[in-house]
């Protein structure tokens, strides 16, 4: 079915959020605007509007969907466990926000949204405008990112029209993303808390608040039959044209690939080229110091590069693996090209 995709920009207008809710009570699909990226989202308990989610992004089967809630009180229809003391610590103090629990489902769960599994990934986004639709509409929604498969996560609403456009009803245009990547999830379904997507809120901090280690386990090669988070099995967050990591010590090899082809490079504002910059079109996008600024940055940086006609190859400098660092690098990782010692300002990939 094609759609007349039609756009409302607003900041929490009742019409636009009787219109989305409107439509998702009939099963259709709702860009929504979250802190972390924007949402394809769904009535999380109907099956056959989950269905289009898939279709629409062309999204794999077996990709588990997060459920967006407006209330804690939802949580409790969603699992099958009493919420631990250690689930309701995190819960009272980052929802909403970009943290994403992994729990036991109940039956009310369809194996549509849980790709099969006997867990379900919920969170509460803290965008005032989808949290209005939450609790207007009554609905839990799942809500992966609005883009289409693989591709780089959309942060604005246009970055929804470009790869959705004609596919869904309805885009509420909330702003830019003030996160800009998505959020952390971590697994409570066992004894041990596990990371399985370093996202908004680093692993550092959260294993800091539990007073506990976090294990990071995030596996693209996973091989499992039920992978449980989004992010875990599929190649993500992908321009088109080919994403290679830049490490500052093989600058002369960068240099020398910059003679054969237009090639963008993404660094720190402290990081030093030397005397050929002018070779490359440099974006000195964040401060070393500040990575939440390039998080907000990335995707929109790499969907910006990705339709320059200037631009053949696109390169980012390795970021330090600590603190949202690690998170930068889980995407960068997922969206690059196989680093290759062949290849110009590459290393290993072990």
């Amino acid at each position: 079915m094609s759609y007349q995709t039609e756009i409302i920009k607003t900041n929490n207008d009742d019409q636009a959020v009787e219109k989305a809710a409107k439509l998702l009570k009939k099963g259709e699909l709702v860009a929504i605007p979250t802190e972390t990226v924007y949402g394809l989202a769904a009535d999380a308990l109907n099956p056959e509007a989950v269905q289009k989610i898939f279709k629409a992004k062309g999204r794999p089967q077996d990709n588990p969907l997060i459920v967006h809630i407006g209330a804690q009180k939802d949580l409790e229809k969603l699992i099958s466990e009493i919420v631990s003391k250690r689930a309701q610590k995190l819960i009272d103090n980052y929802w909403p926000g970009p943290l994403t629990l992994i729990f036991k489902k109940s039956s009310l769960v369809p194996a549509e949204t849980s790709a099969g599994l006997d867990t379900v990934a919920v969170r509460m986004p803290s965008h005032p405008l989808t949290l209005a639709l939450l609790q207007k509409s009554g609905l839990v929604l799942a809500a992966p990112s609005a883009n289409t498969s693989g591709y780089p996560s959309p942060t604005t609403a246009e970055h929804v029209y470009a790869d959705l456009k004609n596919k869904i009803p309805l885009i509420l245009d909330g702003g830019n993303c003030e996160v800009g990547v998505e959020s952390t999830v971590i697994d409570l379904s066992q004894k041990e808390a596990v990371v399985l997507r370093p996202g908004g809120i680093s692993r550092e901090e959260l294993a800091e608040f539990l007073g506990e280690e976090l294990r990071l386990n995030n596996s693209l090669d996973n091989d499992q039959a039920g992978v449980i988070s989004p992010g875990m099995k599929y190649r993500h967050y992908a321009p088109q044209k080919n994403l290679y990591i830049f490490e500052t010590a093989k600058k002369d090899l960068l240099f020398k690939r910059a003679e054969e082809k237009k090639i963008a490079l993404i660094i720190s504002r402290q990081t030093e080229l030397g005397q050929q910059e002018e070779k490359l079109k440099i974006i000195r996008a964040y401060d070393r110091e500040n990575p939440a600024e390039l998080a907000r940055k990335l995707f929109a940086l790499l969907r910006e590069l990705d339709n320059d006609p200037e631009v053949e190859e696109i390169y980012i400098e390795e970021l330090a693996q600590e603190g949202l660092g690690e998170t930068l690098m889980n995407r960068i990782y997922k969206a690059a090209a196989a680093k290759d010692e062949a290849q110009p300002g590459g290393g290993d990939n072990s």
